[in-house]
Formats: structure tokens, C-alpha cells, sequence
């Protein structure tokens, strides 16, 4: 895709995003206007002049020539009359808004952001029920390597980690990421194991790789039933050399089987 392409691309992102987030905010406005029975003259997607549309009852429901949001006109409301045009002059007084209490008025106004706040919960809780919330693996041992740190330690396969190196309640990032930085130093972990706690001590394998030694736990971690598929594998990699490719889906690891 060229740059042109990924600018109009963007640019026809923002105008449907602007535009989708502008016609909520007045659908807040126009649905509390209509449960208070005030004349809502106009609810218009876009500014400028009509290009189509249809009038049920007393409203207008338009598409406009300029797709950046929309408007909402209310009747006896003019305060952007240059924009929406002035209020019909036969309205009766109590359909007008400017007749209204402050309160509906009030109410009239604030709905539009409440729209907007309600949209944006809306989309992620939604999001959860349509995809699922990832979970986070507890952290369990699902096996050790033979001679590794994870088995000098004592580290047996279903032992689950309590703490690490002073973290209460570990995932598996903080824990491997308290074992790159410290190579062949000891840290102290708690684990449980048939219901009995117990305080072990690993010392991380230093491995070297391109000149920086990091350090590996050795042991495979039990990652229930999150499957476990590789992304993108890095030129030259040991990975890449071993005709690992990306959307490859991981089965086993040194002869141990890859929970999925």
C-alpha cells in the first residue's frame, strides 16, 4: 500500500470516527428532547446543504453535504441559527425548547456528553461478550527441563508460584523478566505445592545470545488453554533457522508438550 493510499485511508478513518462520535453526541440531545416532547426540527448527518432525507411527524431526518458530524435544531432554540437555520415561526409554546424549565434544558444539554461517555463503556464491555476478556495464566509449572535451574531448585511440573523474587502474586512477565535481568544470581520464590507452601531458591541459567547474557528458568510454564502461536519470527533468528514461520502454532517444546 502506497503512502497516498495510507493517508486516504486515514483521512476517511477520522471523518467516519468524527462523524460516527458527533451523531451520537446529538442522538443524546435528540432522544431526550423527544421524550420531553420538545420540537425537534432537524436531526441532520453532516452540515451544509440537505442531499436527501425524509420528515416523519415534524422532524427532519437529513444527510448534509459536509460529512463532519451533525446537528441536532430544536425548536425555538436559534443559538446556532447561522448553522441550523431559524426555528419554524409557528411552533406551539410548549414544544419549544427555549419555553422549557432550566431543568429539561439543562438535561437537554448534558445528554449529548453522557451519549458520548455511555458509548465509550459501551464498546469495550461489548468487545468483552463478542471476544472474551484475556485471561491471565495463573502461574504453574507444567514441566522442567532435565538439569535446568528450575530443576536444581527443586521446581516440580504443577508446583504454582506464589511469589518471585519479592513479588506476591507473579505473572508470568514479572517473573521472566526478574530472570533476564539476573543471571546465575539467587531468587527467592514461594510456592505451593498440594496444598503446602514452600520456599525455594533458583539461580536463573545465564545464556548468551549476540553478546548480552540473560538468564532462563528453565522450565515450561502451563499456560491452561491459551493457544500459543507465533507472530512473526526475526530474520536470522535460531527461530528462522529452524523454519519456525509466523502463524505456526506451538504443540510441544524440548519433547514437552505445549498446553493448548
Amino acid at each position: 500500500m502506497s503512502l497516498f493510499q495510507s493517508g486516504i485511508i486515514g483521512i476517511l478513518a477520522f471523518i467516519f470516527i468524527l462523524g460516527a462520535a458527533v451523531i451520537l453526541h446529538e442522538f443524546g440531545h435528540f432522544i431526550v428532547a423527544k421524550l420531553f416532547k420538545i420540537r425537534v426540527e432537524t436531526f441532520s448527518a453532516g452540515f451544509g446543504p440537505r442531499l436527501f432525507g425524509r420528515k416523519y411527524g415534524t422532524t427532519d431526518y437529513r444527510v448534509s453535504a459536509i460529512p463532519l458530524g451533525g446537528y441536532v435544531k430544536l425548536g425555538g432554540d436559534d443559538s446556532n441559527a447561522p448553522i441550523e437555520g431559524e426555528s419554524a415561526p409557528d411552533i406551539p409554546p410548549h414544544e419549544r425548547f427555549d419555553l422549557r424549565p432550566r431543568w429539561q434544558r439543562i438535561l437537554v444539554a448534558v445528554a449529548g456528553p453522557v451519549m458520548n461517555v455511555l458509548t465509550a463503556l459501551a464498546i469495550p464491555f461489548a468487545a468483552g461478550i463478542i471476544y472474551g476478556i484475556p485471561a491471565t495464566p495463573t502461574p504453574v509449572v507444567s514441566s522442567v527441563i532435565p538439569g535446568g535451574a528450575a530443576q536444581t531448585a527443586g521446581l516440580q511440573p504443577s508446583d504454582r508460584i506464589i511469589s518471585f523474587n519479592g513479588t506476591n502474586n507473579p505473572n508470568w512477565d514479572a517473573i521472566s523478566g526478574d530472570a533476564l535481568l539476573s543471571p546465575n544470581e539467587p531468587l527467592p520464590m514461594e510456592i505451593e505445592r498440594a496444598g503446602q507452601r514452600l520456599q525455594l531458591t533458583i539461580k536463573p541459567t545465564p545464556v548468551t545470545r549476540d553478546g548480552e547474557t540473560a538468564g532462563e528458568l528453565d522450565f515450561i510454564p502451563d499456560y491452561g488453554n491459551v493457544i500459543v502461536v507465533i507472530s512473526d519470527v526475526v530474520s536470522g533468528s535460531a527461530a528462522a533457522e529452524a523454519g519456525l514461520q509466523g502463524g505456526d502454532r506451538v504443540l510441544a517444546v524440548g519433547g514437552q508438550p505445549v498446553k493448548s
